[in-house]
Formats: C-alpha cells, structure tokens, sequence
C-alpha cells in the first residue's frame, strides 16, 4: 500500500513537472495556428458552409497536417539556430534576394492586415456605430498593448483571444447541424472538377497556410527564448495550435452550412454572415459570430503586423523584440504603428474593394509560399545549421509531398484566378 501511494505521489510530482514545462513554452504555435483564421479566414469558411455545405470539412485533416508540418519545421529552425527566418534568408541567400523578397511578403501581408481592419470595421457596420471612432479605438488599444506591454503580457492577450474563438464552437451547436450529413463531409472526400468547388477549397488552404505564419512562428520562438531542451513542449504547442485552427474551421463551417446553405443564402464575406444568422438562430448567434469575427480581425492585425515587423528587421539586421522599448527598437514598432495606422485610415475610404485586395494577397501569398517552403527544407536539412536536428528520411519524404501538394493546389489556384 505504501509503495503504490509512492508510487501515485512520484508519478503525479512528474506529471506536474512536465505540465509545468508545457505551459511555460506554449503560446507560439497556439496564437500562430489561430491567427491564421483572421478576418479572410473566417470570411473563406463562412462562404465554403454557405456555398458547397458540409462537402468540404474532409479538407480540414488535409489543412491540419500541412499546418502541423512546416511550422513545426519553422519552430525547430528558430529554436535550434536562434534566429529568424528573415535572419537565416539574408545569411544564406544574400541581402539583395532577402530585400527582393521581403517587398513581396510585406504586400501580401499589408493586404492581409487591411482586410482584418476591414473586419473589425464591418463590425462597426453590423452594429450600426461610426467606423471612425470604432476602428480608431481599437487601432490604438493594439498599438498600445505592443508598445507598451511586455513579452508575457502581450503573450497572455494573444493566449486569452485564442480561447475566445470558442464562441464559433458554441454557434456550432446552437446551429443543430445535421450529424450524419457532417460525418459524410468530414470522412468521405468529394472533390467535383467544378471551377467554384476548386477555387474555393484551394482559397482555404491559402487562407490557413500563409508566409506570414512561417516567419512569426520563427520569430516567436526565438523571442520567446525556447531552448533546444524544450523542442518536445514545443512539438506540442505546435500540434495544439494546428488542431485548434481546424477546430474552429470546423465550427465555422457547420454553423454556416446549417442555417445559410439549407436555406440558400450565399454571402461573400463574414459579416454578411453575421447579418444573416440572426433571423435564423436569434440575436445571440448573430452576435457570436460578430463577437468572434472582431476577435479574429484584431488577433490578425497584431500578428501579421508583427511578423511583418520580425521579418524586415531581421533582414536589415537591427533591434527586433517585444520587450524592447521604443527607443531601443524604433523600427520595429514604427513598422507596426504604420501597419496599423495606415490601414485604420483606408477602411474609411467609401466603397474600398476589400475583396479585390483580399484576393490579390492570396495571390502574392500563393506565388511566394512554395518558395518559402523550399528555402525552409533547405535550412533544416544544413547540419551546419542544424547539427542532430535536421529532418531524418520519413520527415523529407512527408515535407516534400507537402511542399509539392501545396505547390500543385498553389499552380491550380492562380489558373483560376487568372483565367
């Protein structure tokens, strides 16, 4: 008896312990994985239940994998190496093709971050209230966090958001989806040579994989301060943000696909969905999913703002840290001021063509990400980078049939767009 309650007391003192380690590493991939559904990623699910049903959710395991695999190869390089990617890319590549590189990835996530400003300004609209004062106000309160807050302040923010995407799993439930058609969409593939089924499924990897995730979750890492002693909590932290995201796209999938598409109702972005479900499912699903849309726009505003942040310093070489202040990183937070700012100006400009912009970024994205990924299997398979932490056998083998399937989905999507 006294042994098993020696047992059971060592046992719990280690699991405590281990439970202890995980959360002082986790946050990276979980506020990395949910941002990427962001304004356009709410708005690309909303219209993939509305338009085509539970048809797609076989997609989300697809995305989840996909997700998992490079950023947890993007983890290991930040945490093994202590640098960025921007760091890595101007160290092996050449200052002028990181430069060239890097104006290419600030427009797609300039556009990226104009449309999550648009999103928080559409919640402005669904209530009714001036989109100056409303988007202003928030422009500042995101402005202020960063600049003023610390690394684990801002962190608990981004954490505490993450969790708030959960009011997409309850408008989940309060749809009532049809359980057996979701598990038809989720465990049977269907996959019809129609343009729109295409377009769309393909815009849904785009939307979740982007070029801003591989240089944040880099990035964070290392500001973070990981150790290479922590990879496996970090491995973890990876996973969870990876199931999470394709949690939530699950829920935001159902809800849409419960109550728009049974009813034929199509919309083109996610506040016409808000607008929409409170006929149907009452005032508090309506303002679920506006409260959730508002918290993913502004969870998008910071993040890209601050991977476009981490990556331009890291490539011009100067100061790039949360808890730095201003005056010891000036072009750090003056990158992310004017990402900021200047959107919060352009969503007042009537009738801005926020889907035109939206889709532009996701070709710019589509175009750059392949090259990314191949730039990123390359760093981690240097051993004098990476030393015992390159990728072994199976792990190339599964990263390229990634990198060419997202590739190939990349070539299908810009034929669609442009033809």
């Amino acid at each position: 008896m006294q042994m098993r309650t020696w047992f059971s007391s060592r046992n719990f003192s280690i699991w405590r312990l281990r439970i202890i380690l995980f959360l002082s590493v986790v946050g990276p991939g979980i506020i990395t994985g949910t941002a990427d559904n962001d304004a356009g990623g709410v708005a690309t699910y909303s219209v993939v239940g509305a338009h085509f049903g539970y048809r797609m959710l076989w997609l989300l395991l697809f995305i989840i994998i996909l997700l998992y695999i490079t950023q947890e190869m993007g983890m290991r390089l930040g945490v093994v190496t202590g640098k960025g990617l921007g760091d890595l890319i101007r160290e092996k590549l050449g200052i002028r093709l990181a430069i060239g590189l890097m104006l290419l990835v600030f427009i797609a996530n300039y556009s990226n971050i104009l449309a999550d400003v648009a999103g928080i300004a559409s919640v402005a609209d669904i209530y009714h209230m001036p989109r100056l004062f409303f988007v202003t106000f928030f422009a500042i309160a995101i402005w202020l966090i960063i600049i003023r807050g610390s690394f684990n302040f801002v962190q608990n923010i981004f954490l505490t958001s993450s969790l708030l995407f959960f009011c997409y799993v309850i408008n989940g439930f309060i749809a009532k989806p049809d359980l057996v058609e979701v598990a038809k969409g989720s465990f049977i593939p269907y996959l019809p040579l129609q343009r729109d089924y295409i377009f769309t499924a393909t815009a849904a990897i785009g939307t979740t994989l982007t070029v801003w995730g591989q240089f944040f979750i880099q990035s964070y890492f290392v500001d973070k301060g990981i150790e290479k002693k922590h990879l496996k909590s970090a491995r973890m932290d990876i996973l969870f943000g990876a199931v999470w995201t394709g949690l939530v796209a699950f829920f935001i999938i159902v809800s849409c696909a419960a109550t728009l598409y049974v009813n034929g109702i199509r919309i083109e972005q996610a506040s016409d969905a808000a607008l929409s479900l409170g006929p149907l499912l009452g005032d508090l699903s309506k303002h679920l999913f506006a409260w959730g849309l508002l918290n993913a726009s502004l969870l998008g505003v910071c993040v890209i703002s601050m991977a476009t942040a981490y990556g331009i310093t890291e490539v011009l070489g100067t100061e790039r840290k949360v808890n730095a202040s201003f005056r010891e990183a000036p072009l750090f937070y003056a990158i992310i001021g004017f990402c900021v700012f200047s959107c919060a100006l352009l969503v007042q400009i009537p009738h801005l063509p926020i889907v035109p912009i939206l889709i532009t970024s996701q070709a710019i994205n589509t175009m750059i990400l392949p090259f990314i990924f191949f730039v990123i299997l390359r760093l981690i398979n240097d051993k004098t980078l990476m030393q015992n932490h390159v990728n072994g056998p199976v792990e190339n083998v599964i990263a390229w049939i990634a990198i060419i399937s997202f590739s190939l989905i990349s070539l299908i999507m810009l034929g669609l767009m442009f033809f």
